[in-house]
């Protein structure tokens, strides 16, 4: 049998109040007396009512804003846009506002998915560019709301941006190669339009050049997935047998790459991803990668949005975090 969900009626009901009275112990505790508080309190207590957050937000909305931030993501078969997403939540909770996943894909009506969100009255949003088409991108910027985006600069310098510096992570990953002796070497990049991987390969290969090195292979993908790497490899493996080290645009290419090389007997070859997701130090993997200092990254986009929320922020601010290597 379904419980009866109890109502601030039942409430008013109980403590011998009316309605209103309920309504404004809980969005405006000073606008009623101690003794009617605490009688509000007790039978709420009693009867279990929780007060609906949603709904005082909406009502509030004009004047605090509902707290609700949405998180435009894609790409969830890239093990980092998960770590993200949640590193993302947590920080979004502890500042008492209320994340909003909206997933997108390439064959989602992005356009409905926004106005979808945009119909719970949500106050910001967090682009996680850097996992989505530019096309994508654009129509997110449509939006007339507070955002910052993540991993990709906004080309019209309107919107705030947090990202790596995706350049120094080609550079980092080129220099350990350089230092391990290897010559012939490899880019895996990722999706084509992605400024995250265009950028670490133009790093890779101005630090290769620069160090008098060959300009690296380069093999294209469609995305950031484990399936591209594996497929990528393969094509390396066939058409230039003798490379000795790949970099990858991130973790899941290079777990693909490393597998790819064990299941084909590949030659002995040195991969190293980028973003040192957790699964990169599992004993099964043990990937040398260029770490992507994700909590800096979330908590300078919480900052970041705080002030674009708080109408402090300057248009088109653009913030590059430095990457490290993590050798394993």
């Amino acid at each position: 049998m379904n419980k009866k969900r109890i109502t601030s009626i039942d409430v008013a009901r109980c403590a011998g109040v009316s309605p209103s009275a309920v309504s404004r112990t809980y969005s405006a505790p000073g606008k009623v007396s101690q003794a009617t508080r605490s009688r509000v309190l007790a039978a709420a207590d009693a009867l279990g009512y929780r007060p609906n957050a949603l709904a005082r937000a909406l009502v509030n909305s004009g004047r605090h804003g509902s707290g609700i931030v949405a998180v435009v993501m894609g790409e969830f078969d890239n093990p980092f846009q998960p770590w993200l997403f949640n590193l993302l939540t947590q920080a979004l909770q502890q500042h008492g506002l209320v994340p909003m996943l909206v997933s997108v894909t390439e064959q989602c009506d992005i356009r409905s998915r926004l106005q979808q969100a945009l119909s719970w009255q949500v106050e910001a949003a967090i682009i996680s560019a850097g996992s989505l088409s530019q096309e994508t991108t654009e129509r997110c910027l449509e939006l007339s709301l507070p955002m910052v985006l993540m991993g990709r600069e906004d080309q019209r310098e309107t919107v705030t941006a947090v990202l790596s510096d995706n350049r120094l992570a080609g550079e980092l990953a080129a220099d350990h190669l350089i230092s391990l002796g290897l010559t012939r070497l490899a880019y895996i990049a990722g999706r084509q339009d992605g400024q995250a991987s265009l950028e670490r390969l133009a790093g890779f290969r101005r630090h290769l050049v620069s160090r008098g090195r060959p300009e690296p292979i380069v093999a294209d993908n469609l995305d950031y997935a484990y399936h591209s790497g594996y497929r990528a490899m393969c094509r390396l493996l066939q058409r230039h047998p003798a490379v000795e080290g790949v970099f990858c645009a991130c973790d899941a290419l290079a777990f693909g790459a490393l597998d790819a090389l064990r299941l084909n007997g590949g030659p002995a070859c040195t991969v190293v991803g980028c973003d040192d997701t957790p699964q990169a130090a599992w004993e099964g993997y043990r990937l040398t990668t260029v770490r992507q200092p994700v909590e800096q990254l979330v908590a300078q986009v919480i900052h970041h949005l705080q002030r674009v929320l708080s109408g402090e922020a300057q248009r088109g601010e653009t913030v590059r975090i430095q990457p490290t290597l993590t050798i394993r």
